[in-house]
């Protein structure tokens, strides 16, 4: 049972970085409007679109260091360099972890008013990943939901495990051992994943519970690579979160 005061909102401010190819920003965009009846802005590149100077100085300290403790650290000045080329659009980082709610925070800071006030959800390609008291090490995110809402598209190809059993072979023979075909970077099943976890965002909003305990629903809490293919990408909304969805549609 949630306890949890719904955050209303008209409208969707919808972030996605230019360099995720497999993001398609129109379907996504027409997705939400039909799914909450509301308005849906597009843009680009958040960090790029809210440069400041001391930018990529806080983003290069929220990188994580220790994958046992969480400890932010003042950055080097060529990560600082580094960092304000892939911001600017000159380079990409891939594989670097990110603590999700340090660049929460960062990104909190640079919302407008209205953004604020209203949903606003940060797709990118940035790696995130959580580390929380009950936890020994960091684990990898497919999505933050806070204000901002955080999806990783790397989360998702990284983040829920494959079969134990490829862990413990060996790397030339690990393919070998799937039976199915995960979710890789350029997939093109990545848009039903998107669409899959922008709605664990919005149940975040509405109830304060992202997840189903439906398995099936694209609600579930997938901690494994087949169970985002079967519920994620492959995975139709329960009745009870449909109804909860329409309920929304008619608040005006």
């Amino acid at each position: 049972m949630s306890y949890w005061a719904e955050i209303p909102f008209d409208k969707i401010y919808l972030y996605i970085d230019d360099s995720i190819e497999q993001a398609k920003p129109k379907r996504l965009k027409n997705f939400l409007e039909d799914k909450v009846d509301r308005e849906v802005v597009l843009k680009k590149n958040f960090l790029r679109s809210k440069y400041q100077d001391r930018l990529p100085r806080k983003i290069a300290g929220a990188k994580v260091r220790d994958k046992r403790e969480r400890k932010m650290m003042d950055p080097l000045s060529k990560e600082i360099d580094l960092e304000k080329k892939v911001i600017k659009g000159g380079k990409e980082l891939l594989g670097i972890i990110y603590d999700a709610h340090e660049l929460n925070k960062i990104s909190r800071g640079l919302l407008s008013e209205k953004e604020r006030k209203e949903h606003t959800v940060i797709i990118t390609k940035r790696l995130i990943g959580t580390l929380e008291t009950h936890e020994s090490r960091y684990h990898i995110r497919a999505v933050l939901n806070s204000i901002p809402s955080i999806i990783s598209i790397s989360g998702i190809v990284e983040g829920p495990a494959k079969p134990r059993k490829y862990y413990l072979a060996d790397e030339t023979k690990r393919e070998e051992i799937l039976d199915f075909r995960p979710i890789e970077h350029g997939d093109e099943r990545m848009d039903s994943a998107l669409k899959a976890y922008l709605l664990q965002t919005i149940f975040w909003r509405l109830e304060g519970d992202p997840f189903c305990e439906r398995e099936g629903c694209p609600l579930y809490n997938s901690h494994w690579q087949r169970e985002v293919l079967k519920n994620q990408v492959n995975g139709k909304l329960c009745e009870r979160h449909k109804r909860r969805l329409e309920k929304f549609k008619k608040v005006c």
